[in-house]
């Protein structure tokens, strides 16, 4: 029956007590909030999440509807498990705003993380074509170093050949062999400027790989520091 539902649902929110017992709640009768129908507190009916407990007997025996329960349920009942509702209802609105809200921050969260990803991949490749161009350089820089050490030996090994063949004329001894001096000054001057402008390059595509790394691990680092204070909020 209608009667019997209602005292189900009241019994599962915890807004009556047992079925077996009658009322052991006892309300002083000077109290000014006790109401002279059903001997109960205002606050049990006003408030249905208020935690006072009402306890229920029902008559079996009778055929009379109002006197099968103890307690009115259009009266008392009814109206305390509609407020009820409409608190559930109230908070299951306000959990599914913070849901929606959680969601959305979750989504702008993916999609800054997706970001600094793009980016940290994009330094990534810098630093990859970077170390690419020092090797390249490095190798240049050791080839040309091996083939001027080579020249300078063949000029050593020509200045010893005009300095051998002095016989031949001391004059155009002299002027062979100030040639090739003038010459190997040169061709090591020119290794030196090379090597100077080689290592200023390494120097400067190395600085640049440093700040660029260092970019990059200080955006990973605030990613996941937002993530965390986001997770622990």
């Amino acid at each position: 029956s209608q009667a019997q539902e209602y005292t189900s649902k009241a019994l599962k929110l915890g807004l009556i007590g047992t079925r077996k017992f009658k009322m052991v709640q006892q309300v002083d009768a000077d109290s000014a909030e006790a109401t002279p129908e059903s001997g109960l507190p205002k606050s049990a009916t006003d408030d249905p999440l208020g935690g006072t407990d009402i306890e229920l007997t029902i008559n079996t025996r009778t055929d009379d509807r109002k006197q099968i329960s103890s307690v009115d349920l259009r009266r008392d009942v009814r109206p305390a498990l509609q407020r009820a509702c409409d608190a559930f209802a109230s908070q299951l609105f306000a959990t599914q705003n913070s849901v929606l809200e959680l969601r959305e921050k979750i989504d702008q969260l993916s999609e800054s993380r997706m970001e600094q990803q793009e980016r940290v991949d994009e330094v990534e490749k810098q630093v990859k074509r970077h170390n690419q161009r020092y090797l390249e350089l490095r190798d240049t820089i050791a080839a040309e170093g091996r083939a001027s050490t080579a020249k300078v030996e063949q000029l050593e090994a020509d200045i010893a050949a005009m300095r051998r063949e002095t016989s031949q004329g001391e004059l155009q001894s002299r002027a062979a062999v100030a040639h090739a001096e003038a010459e190997w000054e040169s061709v090591q001057r020119g290794c030196r400027l090379r090597r100077g402008e080689i290592n200023e390059d390494i120097m400067t595509i190395l600085e640049d790989v440093v700040q660029m790394k260092s970019h990059a691990e200080m955006r990973v680092r605030e990613l996941q520091q937002l993530v965390e204070n986001d997770a622990m909020n």
